[in-house]
């Protein structure tokens, strides 16, 4: 038990309690110690009052302890999500944006629509912001951030009930910040875009006039593709958003405020040089980090082929402003890529051995874990189908359909579902995972199979994918070359090719882009792989040495 706080008097005589503020806690509380007065000069009556102080005082400490932790545990990509959801979501009522963003206004006896004045003066601080936040003082940053988050109010609890999180004051100001760009930006596309007449007459048009070249930045065009995909994918648009923000902070970071057109090869051969020093998996403290520092950070690099993604991330948002016509064009065209060196071949499919030790692991025989009966069925079903892990993680009740009599697995592009090549499709399912009791599993559920969106990235496998791929790495799976869950696709696609399954059939079940080179004969493209087809190929996959939990998965 600790050592009760006792009242001490101070140089007037009343008494009061105090308690040192842990060193940890000290940034968070902005002080080194706690003290309440307890309003007497009398000991006795000192006593009767502290208990209730020191609770207080304790209460602080933990909600000190729990911002903290919350601090700590999110990130810039966070609050891009938190303030992209509340975007999609507001950017789907014009008549919510013309009520708060916007006003009428006279010009030249005619009335029309523009910025409200609290977007004028939103859209002055965050110019501020950007040209020239060195030159003021930190008690005007101070006085701007207090404000900010008063004129967000409204838009700040509309986005942490969109997307519940708990937030420090120090990320809460960092979302008021961000959702004021994104006013802004909706407000500019209402205006410019979705009500081009109106705004015209608001300045006394008879119709809007040339647009005037602008000084875009990497930044504003990273703005530009996050409306193209919203606008043209929308399905997957903020998966995309959320992928592509960590490559385009570090682009950004790097570039600064350089003009695009001015963004010269020789740029983009050094960002390539800085990006592949980086930590693959760098600790949350050296996130922080200028990139200039991270490169110094000890572990493995990243990889080439994630030097490559970053780039193909890049140019896809370069591609987009060529196409508006932002660009003339995509510089990311004239860098040479590397020469690959060939190394030792890794074998990225499962070997029989392997698939034996890890369907003979305890979670098979009823262990309990953190993911209940996803952490059972997922590695059972990526071994029958090859599927991708989030294309079974987002799985509903109403996605498992009969064919021609044949139980199946639908996949398909939908609201809160998505496929990476956007192309629906459907395969049946395995006789043993009916036999160990998939389907009697589906029908005791309600809606989703396994498991809610993350918070961290919208995934619904994010939780469960780093789950097990610690659980396996902890039973002695740790082959260079493994995936975790993507092997059991390279595993079920090397059986395929070894039992001559006619390509074709291969992708239908695997989901495989019949535009590839691999599938570029015209002929590929005419009639339908029949279900009977389909599972033909899924049943010659070898039956796994497991038997049905009936304690877990009974007959119905």
């Amino acid at each position: 038990m600790g050592i009760m706080i006792q009242p001490t008097k101070n140089r007037f005589g009343v008494y009061h309690v105090r308690k040192a503020v842990p060193k940890h806690l000290i940034a968070i509380l902005d002080k080194r110690e706690i003290k309440f007065t307890l309003d007497t000069k009398d000991v006795n009556e000192a006593r009767t009052r502290a208990p209730a102080k020191i609770i207080q005082i304790d209460m602080i400490l933990r909600l000190a302890e729990k911002q903290l932790e919350a601090e700590q545990s999110l990130t810039d990509a966070d609050i891009e999500l938190i303030a992209g959801v509340w975007a999609s979501k507001t950017m789907q009522s014009d008549e919510l944006i013309r009520e708060r963003y916007v006003v009428e206004e006279q010009h030249d006896d005619k009335m029309g629509l523009t910025h409200s004045p609290e977007n004028v003066l939103i859209h002055d601080w965050l110019e501020d912001r950007q040209r020239k936040p060195n030159y003021k003082s930190q008690t005007w940053q101070e006085e701007r951030d207090v404000s900010i988050d008063k004129l967000m109010a409204v838009e700040l609890e509309e986005a942490l009930e969109y997307t519940p999180t708990v937030l420090t004051p120090v990320w809460r100001n960092r979302l008021a910040w961000r959702l004021a760009e994104r006013r802004s930006d909706l407000t500019n596309a209402y205006l410019m875009s979705l009500r081009p007449r109106l705004y015209a007459k608001s300045k006394g048009l008879d119709s809007l006039p040339e647009e005037k070249p602008l000084r875009l930045t990497f930044a504003d065009l990273f703005a530009r593709y996050k409306e193209h995909v919203r606008r043209h994918e929308p399905l997957r648009a903020e998966s995309r958003i959320i992928a592509y923000t960590t490559s385009v902070n570090r682009f950004i970071e790097f570039i600064g405020q350089k003009a695009v057109k001015d963004i010269t090869v020789t740029d983009l051969a050094d960002f390539r040089s800085l990006i592949e020093k980086l930590p693959s998996r760098p600790s949350k403290a050296v996130r922080l980090m200028p990139l200039q520092s991270q490169v110094n950070a000890k572990g493995a690099k990243i990889s080439p082929t994630r030097v490559e993604n970053i780039l193909k991330e890049l140019s896809s948002i370069f591609r987009v402003a060529v196409e508006d016509g932002k660009l003339a064009e995509n510089p990311l065209n004239k860098l040479k890529k590397r020469k690959v060196v060939a190394g030792p071949a890794v074998v990225r499919s499962f070997s029989p051995d392997e698939i034996r030790r890890i369907f003979s692991l305890p979670v098979f025989d009823g262990e309990t874990t953190p993911h209940g009966a996803m952490a059972y069925w997922i590695p059972v079903i990526l071994y029958y189908c090859g599927a991708r892990v989030e294309e079974i993680a987002q799985l509903r009740k109403s996605d498992i359909v009969e064919v021609d009599g044949i139980p199946c697995i639908r996949l398909a592009m939908g609201e809160g579902q998505s496929i990476k090549m956007g192309n629906t499709r459907q395969f049946p399912i395995h006789s043993h995972l009916i036999e160990l009791g998939f389907l009697n599993f589906v029908q005791a559920q309600t809606y989703q199979l396994f498991a809610k969106k993350s918070e961290v990235n919208r995934k619904y496998s994010y939780n469960y994918a780093r789950w097990w791929g610690n659980y396996i790495r902890e039973h002695g799976l740790i082959r260079e070359g493994i995936k975790p869950t993507h092997s059991f696709r390279h595993t079920l696609v090397t059986l395929f090719r070894d039992l001559n399954i006619r390509e074709e059939i291969q992708d239908s079940i695997l989901g495989h882009n019949e535009n590839s080179p691999a599938m570029a004969k015209a002929s590929h493209g005419y009639g339908e792989k029949s279900v009977e087809a389909q599972r033909n190929a899924i049943e010659q996959i070898p039956r796994l040495n497991l038997e049905r939990l009936e304690s877990r998965f009974p007959a119905v």
